[in-house]
């Protein structure tokens, strides 16, 4: 996508924010899924495995994840989205018979802020997502007097 967009990396009213891209499905195999995408993911998890040693509710669904985090130095959430975008351009197809498959396919931005204002999409960034046919949602979390999340 390579995004003319103007990024404002210091983000006033955002102690962190990162974006990923979630595939989770119940029979889903996360290495078909790194296959047909041709991308590696930041983490996957297989339905049945327990999430830490000392956990005793294992993952209902199977899991394949991209992740912006530790990819992108950023308090701008556009930063995070251009670069998730910029991982599956080409992948539409591929995305739509996932979800086709019965399989969970969105993206999520974190937004973790300090004060009015939050994360905001451009037009082009809107625009390829609706390309990509991917919900988005937004995990929103208020920090404290002190800056901590």
């Amino acid at each position: 996508m390579k995004s003319e967009a103007q990024y404002d990396d210091e983000y006033a009213t955002c102690v962190e924010t990162h974006a990923w891209l979630r595939v989770m499905g119940e029979m889903l195999d996360p290495h078909t899924v790194t296959s047909r995408l041709k991308v590696q993911p930041t983490k996957t998890q297989l339905r049945g495995a327990l999430p830490r040693e000392g956990s005793s509710h294992p993952y209902k669904y199977s899991g394949w994840f991209l992740e912006s985090k530790g990819h992108v130095q950023s308090r701008d959430s556009r930063r995070h989205l251009d670069w998730l975008l910029d991982s599956l351009q080409g992948r539409q197809v591929v995305l739509r018979d996932l979800k086709d498959e019965g399989n969970l396919v969105d993206i999520c931005i974190r937004w973790d802020s300090v004060g009015q204002g939050g994360p905001t999409l451009n037009p082009k960034q809107m625009t390829l997502l609706g390309a990509l046919g991917v919900e988005l949602w937004f995990d929103i979390y208020f920090a404290g007097e002190d800056g901590d999340a």
